[in-house]
């Protein structure tokens, strides 16, 4: 993940795919797999042309009908907020004011967002709900990660859809698996090889302390593999491509889940508490859920969001 501000359209990242957008497209559709997560800009950036306001962290909101989000990088960056949030906007009189970060909750404690919505496994969610600054999260979505290795890929994994067996062809090459030590991957990489039998073996497995670009540039130099965002990864090949493909994204287990956070008046004032609920609402309905499976990347084929509403309010899984 970026640790730096970014406000990014989905216009800017296909101006940064440039021509390669189509390169990239018949590449994965040749690695069969989804495509997205990506890049990184300054916060204050000029306004989306869906109408979506961005906002400098911090800045007051200016009215009840605006909502100010602070969010992970890669939704927004993907597309897939352009796709969902103009609807919302039309429906409702609200602005969504938009703000991306690597670092989501600090400013949200200081009373500068109304939602926040972030990965569930992000830095920071627990103590943010626990301590009486966050509502409940609700699950929204599920952005893809991948398996990324060679394209020669001396281990077979393409095509396959099991991540665990995956692990087990890279251990039975004797390929090099590198840990990428970023949002939960570690622990993911250690769910996997308990699945595969392989605590004990895989006697490559690489653990570093390598994260994102640093654990792809690793991974590239010894010719094996390593996961992370489908999307992170494009973005990083676009500034300097490296001799690495997503193989496989099929498997759940990738899959990363997102959730919204509604800022609690319990401890902050001046928070938009009923515009955050509403918007939190509009992303669990289904007919955005439904949008969300549907969205795909410009000049890429394959499924880039996956629905994931989770709710235990009766008012959205009513009782039967």
């Amino acid at each position: 993940m970026d640790t730096t501000g970014s406000e990014v359209s989905r216009r800017a990242f296909l101006r940064r795919l440039g021509a390669g957008g189509a390169t990239l497209g018949v590449l994965l559709a040749g690695c069969e797999v989804a495509a997205p997560q990506p890049p990184s800009a300054t916060p204050g950036a000029a306004a989306r042309s869906t109408g979506i306001q961005t906002a400098t962290p911090g800045a007051a909101a200016v009215s009840s009908k605006v909502i100010r989000l602070s969010s992970v990088v890669v939704p927004q960056e993907s597309g897939l907020y352009d796709q969902l949030f103009p609807e919302f906007e039309r429906r409702t009189g609200y602005k969504i004011e938009v703000t991306t970060a690597q670092d989501v909750y600090g400013p949200a404690r200081a009373g500068k967002f109304d939602m926040v919505l972030s990965h569930y496994q992000h830095e920071g969610v627990s103590t943010f709900v626990q301590e009486g600054f966050g509502e409940w999260p609700r699950v929204v979505f599920y952005s893809p990660g991948a398996v990324i290795g060679p394209p020669n890929d001396p281990a077979g994994v393409r095509g396959v859809t099991d991540v665990v067996e995956a692990f087990r062809r890279i251990d039975r090459a004797g390929a090099a698996f590198v840990v990428n030590d970023i949002d939960g991957l570690r622990y993911l990489g250690e769910v996997i090889r308990s699945a595969a039998n392989l605590s004990t073996s895989l006697d490559r497995y690489v653990d570093k302390g390598t994260k994102g670009a640093e654990a792809m540039r690793a991974a590239a130099q010894a010719g094996g593999y390593t996961m992370w965002g489908v999307v992170p990864f494009l973005r990083l090949q676009q500034q300097g491509k490296l001799p690495l493909e997503p193989l496989m994204i099929q498997d759940q287990l990738l899959k990363s889940v997102m959730v919204t956070i509604v800022v609690s008046t319990q401890k902050l004032g001046g928070i938009n508490t009923d515009g955050a609920r509403s918007l939190q609402q509009y992303l669990l309905e289904a007919g955005t859920q439904a949008k969300i499976r549907t969205f795909r990347m410009a000049g890429i084929a394959e499924q880039a969001w996956w629905p994931a509403a989770q709710d235990n309010e009766q008012a959205i899984m009513p009782r039967r």
